[in-house]
């Protein structure tokens, strides 16, 4: 397995792509989730999940690394108590402004809020029935790094909360060749992405592995989704995890 110096990749001072508005109108546009959809309505084995997750008529809701805010959106105008925040302020505003219709344009400014995936503290702890973080914590850039963003998804949900997942895999090559893994550095790889962008990538089991260490565990099993890239492939890891009681 190749791997790449570790220290390698220092810090550069590179143009986020998360920061160009098109990005994030781009990211606005798509529908929301589908599993997210089936949750709500309860389709297939969500059904059962549903039933146990015993949410009130209007479930409260964080959505960590919201983007353009398709699924904070949708979630509101199902009646849903949302939340969202984001590193990125471009994406913030995106998401504010898909909210403004829904909430008025006060309340969608105080409710998405821009932060880092690994600090929530401006939330209580048990205080939302649902978190959604799709495509964010593959974004840290160490083991460390995740698994304090885990604690905190597992501090803000009530027990019996649920999280919903999508985390890239490590066998991904969206540029055709293999990821390099970092030296010294469990999980995390380089490759996926401009320049020197680091990911913390566990395989399927580890991402268990680790959402179990903070007493979150497969409410439905985890499952890989292979998709065709330009020039290669991409494995995504979905889960949805339920917080022990």
């Amino acid at each position: 397995m190749p791997h790449a110096p570790k220290g390698a990749e220092g810090p550069k001072a590179e143009p986020s792509l998360w920061d160009e508005p098109e990005v994030a109108a781009r990211f606005a546009a798509r529908p929301p989730d589908q599993r997210l959809l089936a949750l709500f309505a309860g389709e297939g084995p969500y059904g059962a999940v549903r039933r146990a997750w015993g949410a009130p008529a209007r479930p409260k809701a964080l959505d960590v690394g919201c983007a353009g805010g398709r699924n904070a959106v949708w979630l509101a105008r199902q009646g849903a108590d949302v939340w969202a925040l984001d590193a990125s302020s471009t994406m913030v505003a995106e998401a504010r402004r898909g909210l403004n219709a829904v909430m008025g344009q006060d309340e969608a400014a105080r409710r998405v809020r821009r932060g880092r995936m690994h600090d929530l503290g401006r939330y209580r702890s048990g205080a939302f029935d649902l978190v959604v973080a799709l495509g964010v914590l593959q974004d840290a850039t160490s083991r460390t790094e995740l698994g304090a963003a885990m604690m905190e998804v597992a501090r803000v949900l009530r027990p019996g909360g649920l999280c919903l997942v999508a985390n890239f895999g490590p066998e991904s090559r969206p540029d055709g060749a293999a990821l390099l893994q970092l030296a010294g550095e469990p999980d995390v790889w380089l490759g996926f992405g401009p320049g020197s962008r680091r990911m913390t990538l566990p395989d399927l089991a580890g991402l268990d592995a680790a959402f179990a260490v903070h007493g979150l565990y497969p409410a439905l099993p985890t499952t890989a989704v292979r998709v065709a890239t330009r020039g290669g492939f991409r494995v995504t890891f979905n889960a949805l995890y339920v917080k022990g009681r």
